[in-house]
């Protein structure tokens, strides 16, 4: 047994009690078992090592660890059966790390039901226990614990024949957990109660919206959205053709629930910031909070005050605590099936809120079944309302979802046609290019890096000519968007000026406001399609635009899109047989996803979900959303950026801040990194490795030095293949 140490007073964080940590916690609506939870989670904070290590925190090598203790003693004195008590323990042992396998507790007892050297401190915080008013009437019998703990562990192996447990079980277990994760961390950065979120007021949004320039179409798209809500659903779908004005309109019909929060998701970084942009210039002179957070997001550290800490504009930035938050596709999905602790900030935050889900194609189709059913549980358990939007909407086998938008729209329109373009090879294509591109603003789109680039380089002589691919780094990209943006406006006000031409990937193709005359496409999925014909003739014009899909000569393309190219292959039939219409497009695309729909889509982590498989479920998702394949690279943007760049993190590390602090600065400082990096193969790599230099201070991460123009061209990026364009190197 250890010696006590008694103290004044218990602290669960520096300078900050105990007692009133947990009080701070614990909200009005909280559930019987969340209140239990919150109260037990830091109880063996109590022991004296911690208090010692609390109050000088260089004091690393105490024994601080109180995860397992603490939910020893919540499992003691629990009152709820066994699977709530089971989802309590599971949320305290997990609370500083990421929640396990259900079954690993069974599996190593030895760690999560008796751990020896976490019982050793039993006696001292059941002593010290005494002295705080929150334990008053505590039971602490050591016995009779590790009794019921071996109970409890038994229950959980035979749950594994008698019981299969459900989704809903799962939604259970991380609004627990998460509602835990969030108050702790909330709590610990700002010393109070989780503070009620303001009204959003509807009126900025509509006053704004009043000063836009007349568009008829889009006017009355958006009265018939706004006119069809229900507050009687949950669950809506908001089908409209590209161009119509969707974000705003969502935005409106989102307001009218008057929930907590806004969260907006989108599935590409780029069009993220230009939604944010939007929404943040819309209610710059109120007091509402427009949070944007994905994985490239830094924060100013220059307009921070002494009162604004970086933990708390950090904390509420990355977990959806804004009263409007614009954020990836990517997020979400991690804050519904991920198992890690910053994942599941997230999810508390879903709660009373409202979630659009734009681009909803882009939910990867192999647990688009799982994501949809979680959406159903979730707006019941917890009040969240959801909207799916895209102008190409997967099948959803639900009656509890609404349509809001009046597909008829779709019937009505009539700004491009598609029409298959039979060509003998990629010269016979370049010379239709060519052709059109003397006198319209024209979109190629292929299916490789290494195609766009190469055409880029045979063209570019000869017209005014962008290329857009991702082997450029983010602020290139957006660089060229704009530069595209800016030609196609002059030209279309004077006809005298050059007309332009954008040889792309499909980075082009959802969200991206460009209007082009003409567009090609090289065979792809029948949902690019339709995107890429979505930027040709994009506003209206009064001709009618044309895009070309034309036969594979990037290869690997079957590769690329694996089995959704499977599915387009009998559709595209239509496509060589005769024109395809705008006013088709979304019969086309229903018989495209009803397709995925019947031959791909399952329930995907349905035999996880059984076990509540935690770690098996994230790694799944992982496999589908990451590409393993594929390492980051740095393109130092100007010289001597990289030497100042690790000149701050040497001046971070030696500052007087706290260590947390200077964790947290320094991670957002390698943050500034990110809209400078691009992700490239580890064969790409290796080609470059002799002239990549290591940034100092960070491990494992390379750089391009700025001025290496044989291998990143101002016009189109990293090359992919470093024998392009060999004999012009000197690049503008």
């Amino acid at each position: 047994m250890k010696e006590s140490i008694l103290f004044d007073e218990f602290w669960s964080h520096p300078n900050k009690l105990l007692e009133n940590h947990i009080k701070n916690m614990i909200s009005a609506g909280d559930e019987e078992l969340d209140k239990q939870v919150k109260l037990y989670h830091d109880i063996a904070k109590l022991k004296n090592n911690f208090q010692i290590y609390i109050r000088d925190t260089s004091n690393d090598k105490l024994d601080k660890n109180h995860s397992f203790l603490s939910a020893y003693f919540f499992l003691l004195n629990s009152k709820f059966d066994e699977i709530p008590t089971l989802f309590g323990f599971l949320t305290i042992v997990s609370h500083h790390g990421d929640a396990v396998n259900l079954m690993t507790l069974a599996r190593e007892a030895n760690k999560f039901f008796k751990n020896s050297k976490e019982l050793e401190y039993w006696d001292e915080v059941a002593g010290a226990a005494k002295n705080i008013n929150i334990y008053l009437g505590l039971s602490t019998k050591k016995d009779e614990f590790l009794d019921r703990a071996e109970k409890l562990r038994q229950y959980l192996i035979l749950s594994q024949y008698r019981y299969k447990f459900t989704y809903s079980d799962f939604i259970n277990f991380k609004s627990l957990y998460s509602n835990l994760v969030y108050s702790d961390k909330f709590e610990a950065i700002f010393s109070m109660p989780k503070q009620e979120t303001k009204d959003i007021p509807i009126d900025v949004l509509e006053c704004d919206i009043k000063t836009l320039p007349l568009n008829k179409k889009r006017d009355e798209f958006r009265n018939f959205v706004l006119n069809n809500f229900d507050e009687n659903y949950k669950l809506f779908t908001l089908t409209a053709p590209t161009g119509y004005g969707k974000t705003l309109t969502a935005l409106n019909f989102a307001l009218k629930f008057n929930k907590s929060r806004i969260i907006y998701t989108l599935p590409f970084t780029s069009i993220i910031d230009q939604t944010y942009d939007i929404i943040a210039k819309i209610y710059k002179n109120s007091d509402i909070s427009v949070s944007k957070a994905h994985h490239k997001t830094t924060i100013d550290e220059e307009n921070l005050t002494e009162e604004d800490r970086y933990s708390k504009i950090k904390f509420l930035m990355e977990s959806f605590s804004g009263e409007i938050n614009v954020t990836t596709l990517y997020q979400l999905i991690f804050a519904l099936f991920g198992n890690k602790n910053k994942d599941n900030v997230k999810f508390n935050q879903l709660k009373n809120s409202v979630v659009i889900i734009d681009e909803a194609q882009a939910i990867p189709y192999n647990f688009r079944k799982d994501f949809i059913l979680l959406c159903e549980i979730i707006s019941q358990r917890l009040g969240t309302i959801f909207i799916f939007m895209s102008a190409t909407m997967p099948v959803i086998k639900s009656d509890n979802f609404k349509e809001i938008s009046n597909l008829e729209y779709f019937s009505k329109q009539d700004r491009y046609v598609i029409k298959w373009l039979d060509v003998s090879g990629e010269e016979d294509l370049l010379k239709k290019i060519c052709e059109t591109a003397r006198d319209k603003n024209t979109l190629v789109v292929v299916n490789t890096i290494k195609k766009a680039q190469e055409l880029f380089v045979k063209l570019k002589d000869k017209f005014s000519c962008f290329c857009l691919n991702g082997y450029m780094y983010d602020d290139h990209k957006h660089a060229t968007i704009e530069a595209v943006k800016r030609a196609i406006n002059t030209n279309k006000d004077d006809p005298l000026a050059s007309k332009i031409l954008l040889i792309s990937t499909q980075s082009i193709e959802a969200g991206v406001d460009l209007d082009f005359d003409v567009g090609f496409r090289e065979v792809s999925p029948i949902s690019s399609i339709i995107q890429t014909a979505g930027r040709v003739n994009r506003h209206f014009g009064e001709i009618r635009g044309e895009l070309y899909v034309f036969p594979e000569i990037s290869k690997f393309t079957n590769l690329i899109y694996g089995d959704l190219q499977k599915v387009s292959k009998a559709i595209l039939e239509i496509f060589k047989q005769r024109e395809v219409r705008e006013s088709e497009i979304l019969e086309i695309s229903n018989l495209y996803f009803q397709k995925i729909s019947d031959q791909l889509e399952n329930l995907y982590i349905q035999s996880e979900i059984k076990k509540l498989e935690f770690e098996n479920i994230n790694q799944k998702i992982e496999e589908i959303m990451k590409d393993n394949h594929k390492q980051t690279l740095i393109i130092e943007p100007e010289e001597n950026f990289i030497k100042d760049f690790e000149a701050k993190i040497l001046e971070i590390k030696n500052s007087s801040n706290d260590e947390f602090t200077i964790r947290d600065i320094l991670k957002n400082h390698i943050r500034k990194l990110s809209k400078f990096s691009i992700n490239v193969t580890f064969k790409d790599k290796e080609k470059l490795t002799p002239n990549l230099k290591q940034i100092n201070g960070l491990k494992d991460m390379f750089y391009l030095p700025f001025g290496s123009y044989y291998f990143y061209s101002v016009d189109y990026g990293l090359k992919k293949d470093t024998n392009l364009d060999i004999t012009d190197e000197v690049f503008d």
